[in-house]
């Protein structure tokens, strides 16, 4: 995630504002890195997701390490209500997973299902637990989770974070209903130590790893 220098995820109204080529380099590491991208679809509308691009590099170490030669982007929404003109569901070349709960409507998520993969997991809402198990059973288990900040908020209840990479941005966010970033402060002290720290050129990045 990315924070505002005020711990904010938002600038305008929008994370990737906060943003600069340093963070966007470690953000497409990270997600080189990984199997699966859990985000809301709330977070895919408003930030216009597009499907993962890695450079050879990144696709070197996938081919390697025997992982898919992407990533899949783990679209979590109770309501279903994607747009199609959004490149990462308008795209013929890659297709996300939709990550929802039996709450969803019916109709829609049958008719959603003849294109794409959809994992079911929870009664009123998605059950997070069973959701990243039914994704990673028999394959990689590396998930890469971009937000928002509601479900980061249901992953820390949940206990589920290993580990948080948080970039703080040099610029000021005065959104009046900005949220919170989930930091090592989300948990009480002691459960989130501060690996490491880097600083380049005004950005601040933190990994923090949970003690168990």
């Amino acid at each position: 995630m990315i924070a505002s220098s005020n711990g904010l995820a938002t600038l305008d109204g929008l994370s990737g504002k906060l943003g600069g080529d340093e963070d966007r380099e470690l953000f497409r590491t990270l997600r080189g890195m990984a199997d699966f991208i859990l985000v809301g679809l709330k977070t895919v509308l408003e930030e216009r997701y597009n499907p993962p691009k890695l450079d050879d590099e990144l696709e070197a170490f996938r081919n390697s390490s025997g992982k898919d030669r992407l990533p899949r982007v783990a679209v979590v929404s109770n309501s279903l209500e994607i747009d199609p003109e959004i490149p990462l569901f308008a795209s013929e070349l890659y297709s996300p997973i939709l990550v929802t709960s039996e709450a969803s409507p019916v109709k829609k998520r049958e008719s959603l299902a003849k294109k794409y993969d959809i994992v079911l997991s929870g009664e009123e809402r998605v059950d997070f637990r069973k959701a990243i198990n039914a994704l990673t059973l028999g394959k990689g288990g590396i998930v890469l989770v971009e937000g928002g900040p509601s479900i980061n908020k249901q992953l820390v209840s949940a206990d589920l974070f290993d580990e948080l990479c948080v970039t703080v941005s040099p610029f000021h966010s005065d959104d009046a209903s900005g949220e919170l970033v989930t930091t090592d402060k989300s948990y009480p002290d002691g459960d989130m130590e501060e690996a490491r720290r880097i600083e380049v050129n005004n950005f601040i990045f933190y990994r923090y790893l949970r003690k168990r």
